[in-house]
């Protein structure tokens, strides 16, 4: 593990524990490093704000860039920090003010993942997340939709029934609240997690409150939370991985509501769908690196940690290095084929030339005519060719390297079975 990294992971602890870091005494290159690494996992406020009175990291953060290099210095990284602390902020009392206007309508929300995981950590508004996600009732989804509308949003696909549609996403114009709602945790039409919503049937019935800020909330009782948060974190690690931010937020919840939840149940529904090792395997990132506590019955299970820990560092925030988001094909690939029994068509195959079902959600038309796959095909590439222009990225070449790395990481991890040939 590089130097920045140990540094990162011994920031993020003390932040977690509410501790005075030791000064890890990088140079200013190093504390550069550290610092996107940092941005890299959504974790910046936090990170510099345990930091900043380090005399190493105010050392770099007051040096003055070398000739020729960018402009990242000490004020870019402050910035940063505050602007993302304010920005949550914003959103947060928004998306609190909107529950309330909800409930006022005698419309009631569970409130998953964000909010209620945000709420857990010492300084919550400096844990910046993108959108807030709320569980609802198919026979509530229109009138959701137009008190959203109401409240000044926007739907972000205009056209989209919500009768039908299983996850809708709206952004208010001008604001940085951004909510999602889904009628099911899982997507019902992928032949990977179709399975998934199963597991929580009866889960709204089982619901309980949660007070955020003074704003009591509906949401899923701690046994289906932290099933769901597990299952959700192995949703992003079958497609391009996930970061430090998830492993701090299971492991956080499961120190807070430990007592009140049913952990052999989820142990067993984990083993069902073969992410118990992985489970285990998260939990001792967040046991040996985090100081957070292992639950038993996943404590007993024997497993190298290190391959997980190396592919969360790398990956960021839900893997989203464009490279990384397209080797998803390969690892989602190789746990279809895995699951059906059918011999896989290889890496290539199911990276640039995805089955017309995999590809309807991005190209609608293909749900009428499967035919014009090939139309499909040409058209994401070039989209591909243009994206790694305009944010960056490694090849093609490289898209495959990560797809077969992270192959050989669900091998490692019991998630399919090892040995075929891919």
């Amino acid at each position: 593990m590089k130097r920045t990294e140990e540094a990162f992971l011994q920031l993020l602890r003390a932040v977690l524990h509410e501790q005075k870091p030791a000064d890890p005494e990088l140079d200013h290159a190093a504390w550069r490093s550290l610092l996107q690494l940092s941005e890299h996992h959504k974790l910046l406020p936090l990170i510099l704000d345990a930091a900043c009175d380090l005399p190493s990291c105010r050392a770099a953060l007051g040096a003055k860039p070398e000739q020729g290099e960018p402009s990242e210095h000490a004020p870019r990284w402050r910035e940063r920090a505050l602007e993302q602390a304010g920005r949550q902020a914003i959103q947060e009392n928004e998306f609190l003010d909107l529950v309330l206007t909800l409930q006022r309508r005698g419309l009631e929300p569970l409130v998953l993942k964000g909010p209620v995981c945000r709420a857990l950590w010492p300084r919550p508004l400096l844990r910046p997340s993108v959108d807030d996600d709320l569980l609802i009732s198919d026979a509530q989804a229109a009138a959701y939709h137009k008190a959203l509308l109401d409240y000044g949003m926007t739907a972000d696909e205009p056209d989209a029934d919500p009768n039908t549609a299983w996850e809708l996403s709206y952004h208010k114009p001008g604001s940085p609240l951004y909510v999602e709602l889904h009628k099911r945790l899982f997507d019902p039409d992928s032949p990977v997690f179709d399975g998934y919503n199963g597991y929580f049937a009866g889960a709204p019935e089982r619901a309980v409150s949660v007070t955020v800020q003074d704003v009591s909330l509906k949401t899923l009782a701690p046994t289906d939370h932290l099933l769901f948060l597990l299952l959700h974190a192995f949703k992003h690690f079958l497609f391009s991985g996930f970061g430090m931010r998830i492993v701090a937020d299971i492991c956080l919840y499961t120190w807070h509501y430990g007592e009140e939840i049913d952990f052999k149940r989820i142990c067993a529904v984990c083993r069902e769908l073969r992410c118990d090792r992985f489970a285990a395997a998260l939990y001792r990132i967040g046991e040996k690196y985090l100081d957070l506590p292992i639950p038993e019955p996943f404590a007993v299970i024997e497993i190298d940690e290190q391959a997980l820990l190396e592919d969360v560092l790398d990956a960021g925030i839900h893997g989203a290095e464009i490279d990384r988001l397209h080797s998803a094909n390969i690892t989602l690939g190789a746990v279809s084929d895995d699951r059906t029994g059918r011999q896989s068509a290889g890496g290539l195959r199911h990276s640039v030339f995805p089955a017309a079902k995999k590809l309807a959600g991005e190209y609608p038309y293909l749900e009428k005519r499967p035919w014009l796959v090939p139309v499909a095909w040409v058209t994401r590439v070039g989209r591909y060719v243009k994206n790694r222009g305009q944010y960056g990225g490694q090849s093609p070449a490289a898209t495959l390297r990560i797809g077969s790395r992270r192959v050989k990481l669900l091998e490692r991890y019991g998630v399919i079975d090892p040995g075929k040939q891919r």
